[in-house]
């Protein structure tokens, strides 16, 4: 908000500021996994199937890593790069993983 406080006398000088929204602009967001620790073991050999799944807002642009099958240590190494075209500005910026 601007407020200006001009002098009676003062001669009137108009100013014309655009307060319309930007425009979205389109971004491609990178979110990239390395590696976990930790994870653990839910089968009865003593094993986890490991993966990581990500989404914005809703399930609709779910993304999966790939999956470490049978990983016995919990250390799961995945160098694998979750890749989203998102809008900016954007109404809700919640990111689930």
């Amino acid at each position: 908000m601007w407020l200006e406080i001009d002098a009676v006398n003062a001669p009137i000088k108009k100013k014309d500021w655009d307060i319309r929204p930007k425009p979205p602009v389109d971004l491609e967001l990178r979110f990239t996994v390395l590696n976990c620790k930790d994870i653990p073991m839910m089968d009865v050999e003593g094993t986890v199937d490991a993966f990581c799944r990500g989404f914005f807002d809703t399930k609709e642009e779910v993304q999966e890593t790939d999956t470490h099958f049978r990983c016995q240590d919990g250390k799961p190494d995945f160098e694998y790069r979750l890749v989203y075209q998102v809008q900016y500005p954007r109404k809700n910026y919640k990111f689930t993983l």
